[in-house]
């Protein structure tokens, strides 16, 4: 009889509401007996960790065949002397098992929480620095936009900014009040995109696994940064607003 042992994941899928010990069903093509259920672990990264099943080492063999790749999970005592006195061990095992020489470099690779930690670490990196380009990129053509929306508007104003001239408005009243619609269009359209990326990450959170969040302080920061973008794209438009010559400007159809 083989038997084996299933996680929480397959125990709701195949046996909701009835005791799964001693059921069976059919796993790689061959009947297996539940002997046992693990915890709950949840989902990692929006994968669950919970659907899968463990078998005995030889029925694995048996099933898969001898030189199919394995995985081996060890768990060793938490001083660090005993863990690397496990480590040792085992390398001379598999080396021996596989008939390695001495010159001969591990044909197997040990997966240890810092080697994983170290590994996330350098995709997270990686991540990081693709998002800041992205988001780089991103501020730019934004600001580009903004400067040329803000060019137009001048184009179009100008008579309007003749008139201000005209009835006592200074050069800095018109690079002020072109400064701030700039800054609040920006402003406007940050608020919108944090409100977006809230509503996106709850939609992922609902409707998917994936654990989706956005960070109030990381929000926040968009704010400033939106009035830094509009304050830096909106000083050319703006300068040119408050260099037009008033007369210049009364005369435009």
């Amino acid at each position: 009889m083989r038997v084996c042992m299933i996680g929480n994941g397959l125990r709701e899928k195949l046996f909701a509401g009835q005791d799964p010990l001693g059921q069976v069903f059919r796993l790689a093509s061959q009947e297996f007996t539940v002997i046992g259920v693990f915890e709950k672990v949840g989902s990692i990264l929006g994968q669950d960790a919970d659907n899968f099943a463990v078998v005995p080492l030889n029925t694995f063999l048996a099933v898969r065949g001898s030189r199919y790749s394995l995985t081996v999970n060890v768990r060793v005592p938490g001083d660090a002397r005993g863990y690397d006195r496990a480590m040792d061990q085992t390398r001379l095992f598999f080396r021996a098992r596989h008939h390695l020489q001495p010159a001969q470099e591990d044909d197997f690779f040990f997966g240890t929480k810092d080697s994983y930690i170290a590994l996330w670490n350098s995709i997270s990196g990686a991540f990081f620095a693709v998002f800041i380009l992205v988001s780089s990129i991103s501020a730019l053509v934004g600001g580009i936009v903004i400067m040329n929306v803000m060019l137009v508007s001048v184009t179009e104003r100008t008579k309007e900014i003749g008139i201000r001239r005209a009835v006592g408005a200074s050069a800095r009243d018109i690079l002020s009040q072109f400064l701030t619609e700039s800054v609040l269009q920006c402003l406007v359209g940050g608020i919108i995109g944090i409100l977006i990326g809230f509503a996106c990450a709850s939609l992922l959170r609902t409707f998917t696994s994936f654990p989706a969040a956005v960070k109030t302080q990381v929000a926040v920061v968009g704010v400033p940064l939106s009035t830094a973008i509009g304050l830096f794209f909106g000083i050319y438009p703006a300068s040119r607003a408050a260099a037009l010559d008033p007369v210049e400007a009364l005369r435009t159809e």
